[in-house]
C-alpha cells in the first residue's frame, strides 16, 4: 500500500504494475485512497475504521471527481472522515440511499443536473422518461411509455438485464435508430452516475450498440418532388407543418433547426436566416441565405401566427413555427410523426404522400443532390449544408481562411429554388449547368 503526496501529474500517470490493482494513499488527506486497476479504470475511496475492521466507501471514479476542489475527492474525503467523527456511518447512508432511489429517480437526477445543459437536452428527456423511467417530470406515469420501462427498479437492484429489457422493447418495436440513440443516452448517464457515486459500477461497460443501423441514401427525384409537394396540401396536419415542411427542402437545413427558428433569427428584408451558436448541431453560428420562395413562405406562416394571436387574445409567440398552445416551438420530432402518420400500407407497399417512404431528413439529402446536379461545387454545398467536416477540415480553413460564402451560398439556393419552382410548376426537367444549352 504505496502512500503518496498526490497531484493531479501523479493521478493521471498512476498505474499498476503487477497484480490487478494497487492502491495509493494520499499523505494530504487521511484515508483517501487512489485505486487504479490492470484495466486502466482509477476510483477513489476513503478508509476508515479501525485497522482490524476498515471500512471502503466508494466515492466515485476519476477523472470524473478530481482530486481538488470543492467537490473533488480530497474535500469529500474530509467530509466523509467528519461524519464518522460525529457518529454517522456512510456505508450504511449510501446503502440506504441506493435502496430508496429508482431508476425513475437517477433519470430525474440526471436531466435536470446533466442534459439540461445539452442542445439536444429535450430529446435526451424524451427519450429517457418514455423508454426507461415511464414518468414524465412531475413523476406521473407516461401513457404512451414503452413496454420496456424500468423506473420502478431500485438503483441497489439495477442489473445490466433491466438496461437491455428497456433497449429490446424499443428496438423490438422496429425504432432500431431510436433504440441506438437510447442506448448512448442511457450509457452516458450510468457513467455520470457512477463517477457521482450513484452507481458502484458502469453497467454498460462491455455493451454495444443494439443495432447495425444502415445509413440512409433516399433522395426524391423530381417527380417525387412534385408528387410530394402537391400531396402536402392535402395531407392531415397542421398547415404550419407542412410549410416546416417546406422550408426544409428549400433550405436544406436540418428540421430541428426550421422547426425552431425565432423572430430574432430572421431578417427577412436582408433575407436572411441566423442560426445560432446554441440552435446550431455543430456548435457554429450558420447564416442560411433566404431565397424568394422560402421568403414568401415564413411570411404566410408569420401572418397565421399574428392571426390566432390576435384570435385568442394574445401576445404574438417569439416561435416562427409555434407548437399547440404557442408555449413552445413545434419539435422536430413532431414533424417526423407527422410525416409518418400519413404512410400508407397497400399490398405489402408502404407509400408516404404517394410515394416511397421518406423523412424530413431525407429532404436536406434530396436538396444537397439537386443542388450538385445543377452544377454547385461539392464545397459550396457544405457551405449551404453548415457541415464543419467539409468546409473546415484543414487548419487552413478551420483558422485563417475567415471568408463566410455568403455570395456562393445564397447563388446555390436561388438557382436551388428556381429548380424546386420550375418542377412543380410540372415542367421538363431543368438543364443542369454545364450541359449543352444550359444558361
Amino acid at each position: 500500500m504505496p502512500q503518496v503526496e498526490m497531484s493531479d501529474k501523479f493521478c493521471q500517470s498512476a498505474k499498476v504494475n503487477s497484480g490487478r490493482k494497487v492502491d495509493y494513499f494520499d499523505t494530504i488527506v487521511k484515508g483517501l485512497v487512489l485505486r487504479a486497476s490492470a484495466a486502466g479504470a482509477k476510483s477513489w475511496y476513503v478508509v476508515y475504521g479501525p485497522p482490524a475492521k476498515r471500512s471502503w466507501l466508494k466515492l466515485g471514479s476519476y477523472p470524473e471527481i478530481p482530486l481538488g476542489g470543492e467537490k473533488g475527492a480530497r474535500q469529500r474525503a474530509r467530509d466523509t472522515r467528519a461524519k464518522v467523527g460525529d457518529g454517522g456511518d456512510p456505508i450504511a447512508d449510501k446503502k440506504a440511499t441506493a435502496a430508496s432511489q429508482s431508476v425513475a429517480d437517477m433519470v430525474d437526477n440526471y436531466l435536470k443536473r446533466h442534459a439540461s445543459t445539452k442542445r439536444s437536452g429535450d430529446e435526451i428527456a424524451r427519450r429517457l422518461r418514455k423508454n426507461v423511467s415511464g414518468r414524465d417530470a412531475g413523476g406521473k406515469r407516461i401513457e404512451e411509455r414503452s413496454t420496456g420501462c424500468i423506473g420502478d427498479v431500485k438503483l441497489g437492484d439495477l442489473h445490466r438485464r433491466d438496461i437491455t429489457k428497456a433497449i429490446d422493447a424499443v428496438k423490438d418495436r422496429g425504432a432500431h435508430t431510436e433504440a441506438n440513440r437510447l442506448f448512448e443516452d442511457v450509457r452516458a448517464m450510468v457513467r455520470w452516475a457512477r463517477a457521482r457515486g450513484d452507481l458502484d459500477e458502469n453497467l454498460t461497460e462491455g455493451m454495444k450498440k443494439p443495432s447495425v443501423v444502415v445509413e440512409r441514401d433516399r433522395v426524391l427525384s423530381a417527380n417525387e418532388i412534385r408528387a410530394m409537394w402537391s400531396a402536402l396540401n392535402d395531407a392531415d396536419m397542421r398547415e404550419s407543418t407542412r410549410r416546416v415542411i417546406r422550408i426544409c427542402l428549400v433550405t436544406a437545413q436540418r428540421v430541428g433547426e426550421v422547426a425552431g427558428m425565432t423572430l430574432e433569427e430572421i431578417d427577412l428584408d436582408a433575407g436572411l436566416w441566423t442560426i445560432p451558436v446554441a440552435r446550431s448541431k455543430n456548435k457554429r453560428e450558420h447564416v442560411v441565405p433566404l431565397s424568394d420562395m422560402a421568403i414568401n413562405i415564413v411570411r404566410e406562416q408569420l401572418a397565421e401566427v399574428r392571426v390566432l394571436s390576435e384570435r385568442k387574445s394574445r401576445e404574438v409567440p417569439n416561435f416562427v413555427f409555434p407548437g399547440p398552445g404557442a408555449r413552445a416551438a413545434v419539435t422536430g420530432a413532431a414533424i417526423a410523426k407527422a410525416i409518418k402518420r400519413e404512410e400508407v400500407i397497400k399490398r405489402t407497399v408502404a407509400t408516404i404522400m404517394g410515394i416511397a417512404p421518406w423523412t424530413a431528413h431525407d429532404l436536406r439529402r434530396t436538396a444537397a443532390t439537386h443542388m450538385e446536379e445543377l452544377g454547385i461545387s461539392p464545397f459550396t454545398i457544405g457551405h449551404v449544408l453548415n457541415h464543419v467536416s467539409a468546409t473546415k477540415a484543414s487548419i487552413t480553413s478551420r483558422v485563417y481562411a475567415r471568408y463566410d460564402y455568403m455570395r456562393e451560398k445564397r447563388d446555390a439556393l436561388v438557382l436551388w429554388a428556381d429548380r424546386l419552382a420550375g418542377i412543380n410548376a410540372g415542367a421538363a426537367a431543368i438543364v443542369p449547368l454545364g450541359s449543352k444549352g444550359a444558361a
